[in-house]
C-alpha cells in the first residue's frame, strides 16, 4: 500500500546572496533534495576554501509557497543543476570577499599596536 500522506512541497530558496529559486521536494530528512544540495555545496567549498567556515553561505533560506499561491512564483527559475552551478559561483565570490576583507581588516595599519608602558605618558601626552 502506497503512503498518500506524502505529498510535493514547493519552497522558494536561496543561499548567500543568490538569487531565489523554486524548489519542489516531497522528501524529508537525508532523502529531502534541499539536503543533498545543501550537503554538495559544503563539499564544493570546502574544496576551494579548506581554512574557511561557511555556513552562513551554504545553510538555505527556505520559505514554504503554500499550494494557492505557488502560481505567483511561476517566473522564478527552478533550482536544478544549472542554478547550482550559479549558486556555487555567487558562494565562492562571497567566500573570497569575506577573506579579502578579513586580511584587509588584520593587515589595517596600527591593527596589532601594543604600546610599552613606558611610552604611555609619550603618546597621551
Amino acid at each position: 500500500m502506497e503512503n498518500t500522506d506524502k505529498k510535493e512541497k514547493v519552497y522558494l530558496v536561496s543561499f548567500g546572496n543568490s538569487d531565489k529559486y523554486v524548489l519542489r521536494d516531497g522528501s524529508v530528512g537525508k532523502e529531502s533534495e534541499l539536503t543533498k544540495i545543501e550537503s554538495e555545496l559544503n563539499s564544493f567549498l570546502r574544496q576551494k576554501f579548506p581554512d574557511e567556515t561557511f555556513a552562513y553561505f551554504t545553510t538555505p533560506r527556505v520559505d514554504e509557497i503554500a499550494a494557492s499561491h505557488v502560481a505567483r512564483y511561476a517566473s522564478y527559475p527552478e533550482l536544478d543543476s544549472a542554478a547550482i552551478t550559479s549558486i556555487k559561483e555567487v558562494l565562492a565570490r562571497e567566500v573570497k570577499e569575506m577573506e579579502a576583507n578579513k586580511n584587509l581588516n588584520s593587515d589595517a595599519p596600527y591593527a596589532n599596536v601594543k604600546p610599552a608602558a613606558a611610552d604611555i605618558p609619550h603618546i597621551l601626552g
